[in-house]
């Protein structure tokens, strides 16, 4: 089963990524590429990794979700639940606050995986005047497993307001 879950995240995380390419944009030179990576099975542990040289440092750290509404969508014939919770990111250099918007598809045997966005809604320390958004992709166990595993992989941008 975890190959699997490896599998389905590097799928999900490679479509994603070709959406951002895709979707080009401008961003301001002082924004830093990041990528930050969940797992675990609560406590959450991340990893916030730098793609590109800037002020921002790799930090690592638990994460919490927080404060979520949820709604139904269809896209291509399929109903989707929709949910935006609030991640939580405090590690050495500060707490990073973010906003997703992720749409859920469950796959065979309970698994769910998600695709979606989120934005930098806030922070203190060295994320305190830091603005930023991007993808993101995710995995989870089952919920009938009693150590459920999950898998998440942001990336995006993160410069100063």
């Amino acid at each position: 089963m975890r190959k699997i879950l490896i599998a389905a995240v590097a799928l999900v995380a490679m479509g994603a990524a070709f959406a951002a390419v895709a979707a080009g944009g401008t961003h301001s030179v002082a924004q830093q590429r990041v990528r930050i990576e969940v797992s675990g099975t609560g406590p959450f542990a991340f990893v916030l990794t730098p793609r590109s040289k800037g002020k921002i440092q790799r930090d690592t750290g638990q994460l919490d979700f927080c404060c979520w509404s949820s709604w139904n969508v269809t896209r291509a014939g399929a109903s989707l639940e929709v949910t935006n919770p609030l991640l939580t990111l405090t590690g050495a250099q500060g707490t990073l606050k973010l906003r997703q918007r992720i749409e859920w598809v469950d796959l065979p045997d309970g698994y769910s995986m998600w695709t979606g966005t989120w934005k930098v809604v806030g922070g203190t320390g060295a994320y305190a005047a830091l603005s930023g958004h991007g993808f993101d992709a995710g995995v989870w166990e089952p919920e009938n497993k009693p150590d459920r595993d999950i898998r998440i992989r942001l990336f995006g941008f993160l410069g100063p307001k």
